[in-house]
């Protein structure tokens, strides 16, 4: 029995030798690509576009720099303001302060300071704000001789009896100069009445600040303040 002859297949493409190699894909060879994204064209900004781009940016880069700075530093002043809360005094003369250190007998004149900055303070030992804000008063003092600051502390005290005052400090006594306004003429002539009240004399002899009430003298933003204002870096009032 003979088997029957099956019919050749059709070669296929890839089987032909005569058939056409298939298309490539776009893509398939770099040198065949097309279009923006794979040209090999070498793009050359000119120079002058660089330059005009250049000074564009920097003219905008430099005043909102300027506006930065000039935003923080006054954000500052307005925190440390915040802290220390000055007040206004008009730049009206100082007037005269000419009291006794205590009981002795010697007299201090706080004209012998002009030229120089005095932060003059009204307190009593009756007074507990007044003895709350006195530590702090001391280590301000110490922080501005320090870094050797043109400013003197004066503490006027109010007390009737010296004794109170000689008691409330005790063997250590302050860095500061400490009067005695017994019968309160002078701290009325500043218009003070009710303590702790404290003044910021300028060298020329002129209240340039005044701070009502009680602080913490010795925190970040009260020693900046100072240290900025006798450095000449800001006004006492904003």
């Amino acid at each position: 029995m003979v088997a029957e002859e099956k019919p050749a297949a059709a070669n296929s493409p890839e089987e032909s030798p005569d058939a056409p190699p298939p298309e490539k894909l776009e893509g398939e060879d770099a040198k065949d690509l097309v279009g923006i994204m794979y040209s090999e064209r070498k793009w050359v900004v000119p120079a002058w576009y660089k330059g005009v781009f250049f000074w564009f940016a920097l003219a905008l880069i430099l005043p909102l720099s300027g506006y930065t700075a000039w935003k923080r530093v006054t954000f500052t002043h307005l925190l440390v303001d915040s802290v220390v809360e000055p007040e206004d005094f008009d730049n009206a003369p100082a007037p005269a302060v000419k009291l006794p250190q205590g009981d002795t007998g010697a007299v201090v004149d706080i004209t012998q300071y002009r030229g120089q900055w005095v932060l003059l303070n009204f307190w009593a030992t009756w007074c507990a704000p007044c003895r709350d804000e006195m530590p702090s008063l001391e280590m301000l003092n110490r922080k501005m001789q320090q870094d050797k600051r043109p400013i003197h502390l004066v503490a006027a005290s109010v007390d009737e009896d010296w004794k109170e005052v000689n008691r409330f400090f005790g063997e250590t006594k302050p860095t500061f100069t400490v009067l005695w306004d017994k019968d309160k003429a002078t701290s009325f002539s500043y218009g003070t009445r009710k303590f702790p009240e404290t003044y910021l004399i300028d060298p020329d002899g002129r209240v340039a600040a005044k701070f009502t009430g009680p602080r913490d003298w010795y925190n970040q933003g009260t020693v900046q303040y100072f240290t900025e204002v006798l450095t000449g870096k800001r006004k006492p009032i904003s």
